[in-house]
């Protein structure tokens, strides 16, 4: 399974910590897992002024006995994050970036992405010179979606999905 999420960093926690992210959501990231981890997980981080929308994604993953939301203002909740972007042993920390049209799909999803389009959107042939087709990754709450646009024309589909092509 494609794992589309770096790796959370003491220097990536920091960054985001200095573009006044207070709110990180943890969850389960089962594309995380690997052999030799015991668990795998993502965090999602929201600016100071988006608590609602931290409770938000919070609420959305309330069956995750992983969900947590912690509180960069509160120290040991910082610790905590700390700790998570240090890489402890035994498990993986990813972050969701925002990745948006500027990712780069490995070669066998590019070919996933071909056969889906070649399926569901036949009518979308670009040309040499013309628009071109636009695949974005986006992540809500947790979860991924591929945005597909051409001439003016959206299909937002859940990750999972392409995996099927």
């Amino acid at each position: 399974m494609y794992n589309p999420l770096p790796l959370l960093s003491t220097g990536l926690l920091e960054d985001e910590l200095r573009k006044g992210k207070r709110w990180f959501v943890r969850q389960t990231y089962a594309r995380g897992m690997t052999a030799g981890i015991s668990a795998a997980f993502m965090i999602r981080s929201y600016p100071a002024d988006e608590e609602s929308t931290a409770l938000q994604h919070l609420k959305a993953i309330e069956k995750d006995r992983n969900a947590f939301l912690y509180d960069a203002s509160i120290s040991a909740h910082l610790e905590r994050l700390s700790i998570a972007a240090r890489q402890p042993t035994g498990y993986r920390v990813f972050y969701a970036a925002r990745k948006g049209v500027e990712w780069t799909p490995p070669g066998d999803y590019q070919q996933k992405m071909r056969n889906y389009i070649r399926t569901q959107h036949s009518a979308w042939i670009p040309q040499k010179a013309g628009e071109k087709i636009e695949i974005g990754l986006f992540e809500e709450f947790g979860q991924f979606f591929l945005k597909f646009t051409y001439d003016g024309q959206d299909d937002t589909i859940p990750f999972d999905l392409i995996e099927k092509y």
